[in-house]
């Protein structure tokens, strides 16, 4: 599945920015590839990268509310209890994925630390043995590659603590917002008809 609409594209419900999912039926929400239960499946891939996308774009500080709107009656009715459960186990599970890749990455940045700080000890004194040596081009060539690669030694533990985390910490920032959103469930998802307030302005489609 892909969404089809383009910014602009989000509707203001009280102080809620909506995104807006319109499905054939609650059956398009789920993977189909998944073997359990509706109520026990995965949600289908396209509509997880659909929800982050679309609160990527808006502005962290605008709080969110996901409108799915089913066109026709599931086969396996799900009541919108059920839907909303569905979808905040969904992203819970993607949240403490992320949360885990934090942490493995935090371990493996004060592991690569320790060894970077340790290669950079060694050659760092191999660099001032090299004084013993006579004079010439070859020991000062032999120091400064001893000490310029002692200092690259430490570049990959530095990356990871300064600069790797961030993306995972803004991912898990918007997941984290998604889980507290709103969530309301319009159309036929139980197999019962009910108004789509939203049909003045196309929601998004996946």
């Amino acid at each position: 599945m892909a969404a089809e609409s383009k910014l602009p594209r989000y509707r203001i419900e009280g102080d809620r920015t909506c995104i807006d999912i319109r499905l054939r039926n609650a059956q398009q929400l789920f993977d189909g590839r998944d073997p359990a239960p509706f109520r026990e499946r995965d949600l289908d891939e396209d509509a997880v990268d659909y929800v982050r996308s679309a609160a990527e774009e808006i502005p962290i500080s605008k709080p969110l509310k996901l409108v799915l709107i089913f066109e026709e009656p599931a086969t396996y009715p799900l009541s919108a209890v059920e839907i909303e459960t569905a979808i905040r186990a969904q992203f819970e599970h993607e949240r403490d994925q992320v949360t885990r890749r934090l942490r493995q990455q935090r371990q493996f940045g004060h592991a690569a630390l320790a060894v970077g700080l340790s290669v950079l000890v060694a050659l760092l004194t191999l660099a001032e043995m090299t004084r013993q040596l006579p004079a010439g081009h070859a020991r000062e060539i032999l120091r400064e590659g001893l000490v310029i690669t002692g200092w690259v030694a430490m570049w990959r533990p530095i990356e990871v603590l300064l600069y790797d985390w961030w993306p995972l910490a803004q991912t898990r920032k918007q997941l984290a917002r998604i889980l507290v959103a709103q969530i309301e469930v319009r159309g036929r998802a139980g197999g019962l008809s009910q108004p789509d307030p939203s049909a003045e302005r196309a929601p998004g489609r996946i």
